[in-house]
């Protein structure tokens, strides 16, 4: 068995099961002429491991796979293997094709049993290339504003992203002679004049493309952005198509079901780039015309372009950053027909003048830690002489995740170079990393040397309340109440009613008053701080001041109340926090330990 631990970045897995696979010197010379049209090729002589590698890739649904297998073993793994929704094609290369095609007839995703090896190369070109396989595309519909292709968009390239680039695709297509002859031509020949050419004749830039598209990867985004940048650029100078346009696609039935809850409602874009016809009859035929081979359901889509879709050659496409609503949705023929209309307007983008930190920040903000830590130790490689900010990023990562100990080591990396202007706040960090390691007497140290330095005030109030929750931790209760109301005197001056940091203040007073037992004092701040937070989308937030009031009522013996805000926190911590970070299994040891309680108590 050939096998390499390095990431597929092409949508399509090439295996090859047979046991003489590696064995000759011929079959190894065959790898190469298949390596030429599907780069990821994986050899099997076992039928177990073949299918225990093919399962594996269960949870990967934007991964396709096609099989080539032996007459002999092909009788072996087909019926096991043949409805997993991975597996889009298998061809039977044999040596007596009669025989072979008595069994292989009654699976569908068979398409043919082969003798010739011209032949088998032949098909599989033929299948990857196939209107069948743009069909069953893995495409989604993003409902949510999505910031992160815009500000990819504005974030200047740079020659240190291309060489990278290029060192990763010279590793990933390294026993693919014909994919580094492109590559060197990509290294001479690249314009950005031509990037619409690069992405039409699916060259690697294209499939490297479109598959982090699928699947988020970000680090290979981020290295390709100048790819975006310059399609989208290229975009602008094409011929605006003003008529209908349609696309035909497979998809799920859960889909489906967004698409009927969505139409006039929710505006959403899909997570690549589309491509129509004018034709809506060439695009039903290929869909009626579809194999179908996993049961999905047969979409066309009937767009209104509204002057935003664009012609090159003869394709139209859209702009990755286009938004559409759903107009309305009807089965007709077997397919399911999605009217659809363009919702935003082809506005330029902004100068390209963003910090690529500020993406890295945007993915942590929005919950994507592994994605943000990707990215950090990305821009730490590439940028040696900013690694305090990288640094600095790694260290809230790892806090968010509930890794204390990661968090200070990076912490305390990013002070050995940080500039003094941004000294207070690093110092500030260090603070917060002793804290949750709850070493208070480092903590309220690293603090005090913060707010020495600190000018602003809004900076002074955050350190302030820092220091007001070690006091509060080190039952230090009348020295926590003074820096909290120090800290919420600066915020209700400098800061707007609602703003989140004046929850924060009201949510750490109320803990403070709460563990001296000054209950409704305690319950007071918590509505306070609720009421700030439920105007910001402060969800972690509101979840910290659900838990305390239940831990309020639980000592009242409010047991049914205790249990009703003990479970709003849970649910909110399930849907931001990895599912072993200390928030969620607090309080959820918290809801067990309540739930004996009241069962004692019956």
């Amino acid at each position: 068995m050939s096998s390499s631990n390095n990431p597929n970045l092409e949508l399509i897995t090439l295996i090859w099961l047979d046991n003489m696979v590696d064995a000759t010197q011929g079959n190894r010379e065959i790898q190469d002429k298949l390596r030429s049209i599907v780069n990821y090729l994986r050899t099997f002589d076992n039928c177990k491991q073949c299918e225990d590698y093919i399962r594996s890739t269960i949870d990967n649904k934007q991964d396709k796979i096609i099989l080539i297998v032996s007459g002999r073993l092909g009788q072996d793994i087909i019926e096991h293997i043949h409805d997993l929704k991975q597996v889009i094609s298998i061809f039977v290369y044999c040596f007596d094709k009669e025989k072979n095609e008595l069994w292989a007839k009654k699976y569908k995703k068979v398409r043919s049993v082969i003798v010739e090896l011209n032949d088998l190369l032949k098909e599989i070109d033929i299948d990857c290339k196939s209107d069948e396989q743009k069909l069953n595309e893995s495409i989604e519909l993003k409902i949510h504003n999505d910031e992160i292709i815009l500000l990819l968009l504005q974030i200047n390239s740079s020659l240190i992203d291309k060489k990278y680039l290029l060192n990763i695709c010279l590793k990933f297509y390294e026993n693919n002679i014909s994919e580094l002859e492109n590559i060197r031509e990509f290294e001479h020949l690249y314009s950005s004049l031509n990037a619409l050419e690069w992405f039409f004749n699916e060259t690697f830039l294209y499939r490297l493309l479109i598959k982090s598209l699928h699947i988020f990867n970000i680090e290979i985004l981020f290295l390709l952005r100048f790819f975006l940048q310059d399609i989208d650029q290229q975009l602008r100078n094409c011929t605006i198509v003003s008529e209908r346009v349609y696309r035909g696609q497979l998809m799920t039935i859960d889909q489906i079901d967004f698409i009927q809850q969505s139409i006039n409602d929710k505006y959403f874009r899909f997570n690549s780039f589309i491509i129509a016809h004018r034709n809506p009859e060439q695009v039903f035929k290929s869909l009626q015309n579809s194999s179908n081979t996993n049961d999905l359901h047969r979409v066309l889509f009937d767009i209104d372009s509204n002057q935003i879709g664009k012609q090159y050659k003869q394709y139209i496409i859209f702009p990755i950053t286009t938004y559409f609503r759903i107009v309305s949705i009807h089965f007709e023929q077997r397919i399911w027909i999605v009217k659809i209309i363009v919702f935003n307007s082809n506005k330029s983008i902004e100068k390209k003048d963003k910090n690529p930190f500020q993406l890295a920040h945007l993915l942590r903000h929005i919950g994507q830690l592994d994605q943000s830590e990707k990215l950090f130790y990305l821009l730490l490689n590439q940028y040696p002489s900013l690694n305090s900010q990288s640094y600095d990023g790694l260290g809230r990562i790892a806090q968010d995740k509930g890794l204390y100990d990661v968090s200070l080591n990076f912490y305390l990396k990013s002070l050995e170079t940080v500039p003094f202007k941004n000294r207070a706040h690093c110092l500030n960090n260090i603070g917060c990393a002793y804290d949750y390691l709850e070493q208070y007497d480092n903590a309220l140290q690293y603090y005090s040397e913060a707010l020495s330095l600190m000018k602003d005030e809004i900076n002074q109030a955050m350190c302030l309340s820092n220091m007001g929750i070690t006091y509060a931790k080190n039952d230090n209760y009348q020295q926590a109440l003074g820096c909290f109301e120090q800290s919420l005197s600066i915020r209700d001056k400098t800061l707007s009613k609602n703003h989140p940091d004046i929850g924060i203040s009201h949510t750490n007073l109320g803990v403070a008053y709460s563990s001296i037992g000054e209950f409704d004092i305690a319950l007071n701040h918590f509505n306070l701080a609720l009421k700030s937070f439920s105007s910001n989308n402060s969800d972690i937030y509101r979840a910290i001041v659900y838990q305390n009031m239940a831990k309020i009522f639980q000592e009242k013996n409010q047991f049914d109340q205790a249990l009703k805000f003990y479970k709003n926190a849970e649910n909110i911590f399930r849907l931001c926090r990895p599912i072993d970070h200390p928030n969620l299994l607090h309080v959820q040891q918290q809801i067990n330990q309540l739930k004996q309680q009241q069962q004692q108590q019956h």
